[in-house]
């Protein structure tokens, strides 16, 4: 009896199935890990054993997101104490730069622990995307909102506090255009905060715009010589300025205050405020009736001590 070839619609989805288990191995294999030298003097070493159990994992977002997988070569961190010269000739609000020519982290411990310098760790994070985000763009120049605002992007999702962030900075800065939020950089710690919100804010305006792979194309584009605004213009076909004032016109307005009025957060935060109200007003109209009661107590009892003296009653 001659045997019977196997159906080709079977040779197929066999095929399919190998294929998509190959593509799935390769979607979960986790990227090269970077490697970090930390240096650190003794009364700060506590510190450095602390950075050196980091899940080094986490970097593999800003890999995505720059669209690298070569880890290059280690970044220096050094850790400062405040009573370091270069402490002292650094702001006091500054906690942390990056040099990405010299593959170098500065960091003080001391200053962690406001935005945006919330934690150890989320500042270390920031500090790297700086570093590779440099490598990724050839050492070409970037503009300081979008450096900042790519590793703000990096480091933190868009949540509730972040929302509120940029809440205030829009009511308090109002709407700056591009070079207006560049120069905050340059002022103080409250403007500088200012700042980094709202690059955080334009840059995650911009990857729901124009998708994913603008920002590598944009680091290519740089890498390869031509200017950041150039690069952009290339990618998106509209200005930096151009889609600044698209950003104030969308995300950066009525949208994010419907959305974060629209939260559970601030719903219940409204009505414990409401209840908190209630029960002030509450208290106060019984302590007011408490003193009235007092009071008239104390006309009742001199009017009876006036008619007990007029009229001699023992």
């Amino acid at each position: 009896m001659a045997k019977r070839s196997r159906s080709p619609r079977r040779h197929i989805a066999a095929l399919l199935v190998l294929f998509i288990l190959c593509a799935a191995i390769g979607a979960t294999q986790p990227l090269p890990q970077l490697e970090l030298r930390i240096e650190a003097p003794d009364q700060l070493q506590v510190v450095a054993d602390q950075i050196s159990r980091f899940d080094v994992t986490r970097f593999e977002a800003i890999f995505r997101l720059i669209g690298q997988t070569d880890p290059g070569a280690p970044i220096r961190v050094v850790l400062v104490p405040e009573d370091s010269r270069i402490a002292r000739d650094t702001e006091p609000w500054v906690a942390a730069f990056a040099d990405g020519t010299k593959d170098l982290i500065v960091l003080f411990p001391a200053r962690i622990g406001k935005y945006p310098y919330d934690s150890l760790e989320i500042v270390l994070h920031h500090e790297v995307a700086h570093i590779l985000t440099v490598r990724a763009a050839g050492g070409g120049r970037l503009p300081r909102w979008f450096n900042e605002g790519l590793a703000s992007t990096a480091e933190r999702s868009w949540g509730l506090g972040s929302r509120s962030r940029f809440l205030w900075a829009n009511v308090t800065s109002g709407e700056p255009s591009i070079s207006e939020i560049e120069g905050l950089f340059a002022e103080g710690s409250r403007e500088a905060s200012q700042a980094y919100t709202i690059a955080h804010a334009l840059v995650r305006d911009l990857l729901r715009r124009y998708g994913s792979s603008l920002v590598p194309r944009v680091l290519s584009g740089v890498a390869t010589g031509a200017t950041f605004d150039q690069a952009f213009v290339n990618i998106t076909g509209t200005t930096v300025s151009g889609t600044t004032r698209l950003f104030w016109q969308s995300a950066g307005g009525w949208e994010e205050w419907i959305t974060f009025l629209a939260s559970p957060y601030t719903l219940w935060t409204a009505i414990t405020s409401l209840a908190l109200v209630a029960i002030w007003q509450h208290r106060r109209r019984r302590a007011a009736r408490r003193r009235q009661w007092e009071e008239d107590e104390r006309l009742e009892a001199t009017t009876w001590e006036e008619h007990r003296r007029k009229y001699r009653i023992h």
